[in-house]
C-alpha cells in the first residue's frame, strides 16, 4: 500500500513534506515518511525546529513551502492541536503517511493527514478520518470508523465495526469490542476493555472499562 493508492489522501509517494510538530510523535512521523519516500523540507514547532512556530514566526515559511509543492503533516498528539492546524491551513494541503510495512486493506480509506504506524492493521471497509491516528501496531479491524484527529495508540485493537469518535483516543493496549462507539473526545485507559458505549467525553478504565 503506498501513498499513490487512491483511498490514501491521492498524495504521490516521495514528496516534499514539511512536518508541524517537535516532540516524539513529530520525529516518529519524520522516520516513518523517510521510509514511505518523503523528503522532509522543514520541521515547524514552538522550539527546536527548522521553521519556527507554525501558528506564529514560521508560519510564513510553511506557507512559502507549500506554495512551492510541500505537503504537511500534524504530528503531534494533541487532537485539538492537530485540529486547530488543519483548520488554519487547510485540510487539502494535508498529507497522509503510512509506514510501508502497515497493512491496510484495499478497501480502507484513510484520509488527508492521517498516520499508520510501523506494523498497524487497518482492515476491510475501515475509516481512518482526516488527522487521526493509527499508532505503532494498533489494529482497526474491518468497518471500523476513527472520525476525525481520532487516536488508536500503540497496540490498541479496535474490533469489528467499532466507531472512535471525534478526537477521542484508545489508549495503548485497550481494546474496544465489535460494534462498540467511543464518544467524541473521550478517552479510553492503557488496558482497558471496552464492553459497552463510551460516551462523549467520558474517561474509561479497566477490565471492564467503567467512567472515573
Amino acid at each position: 500500500m503506498t501513498h499513490g493508492d487512491p483511498n490514501i489522501d491521492g498524495a504521490p509517494q516521495g514528496g516534499e513534506l514539511v512536518i508541524l510538530g517537535g516532540g516524539g510523535h513529530a520525529a516518529v512521523i519524520a522516520e516513518i515518511a523517510a521510509r514511505a519516500g518523503w523528503r522532509v523540507v522543514g520541521t515547524a514547532a514552538a522550539a527546536g525546529s527548522t521553521l519556527g512556530d507554525p501558528e506564529g514566526d514560521g508560519e510564513p515559511a510553511v506557507r512559502a513551502l507549500v506554495a512551492q509543492g510541500a505537503r504537511l503533516h500534524a504530528a503531534v498528539g494533541s487532537a485539538e492541536v492537530r485540529e486547530r492546524w488543519h483548520a488554519r491551513y487547510g485540510a487539502g494541503l494535508f498529507a497522509a503517511v503510512v509506514d510501508p510495512s502497515a497493512l491496510v486493506s484495499p478497501s480502507a480509506r484513510v484520509a488527508a493527514g492521517a498516520s499508520i504506524g510501523a506494523g498497524a492493521i487497518v482492515q476491510a471497509r475501515a475509516v481512518v478520518g482526516e488527522g487521526a491516528i493509527v499508532n505503532t501496531r494498533a489494529v482497526v479491524e474491518h468497518d471500523c470508523i476513527l472520525e476525525p484527529f481520532a487516536h488508536a495508540a500503540p497496540a490498541s485493537v479496535l474490533c469489528g465495526s467499532v466507531r472512535v469518535g471525534r478526537g477521542a483516543q484508545v489508549s495503548a493496549g485497550a481494546v474496544v469490542n465489535p460494534a462498540r462507539s467511543v464518544g467524541a473526545r473521550s478517552t479510553v485507559g492503557a488496558g482497558a476493555v471496552v464492553v459497552r458505549d463510551v460516551p462523549e467525553g467520558a474517561v474509561v478504565v479497566g477490565v471492564p472499562a467503567r467512567p472515573i
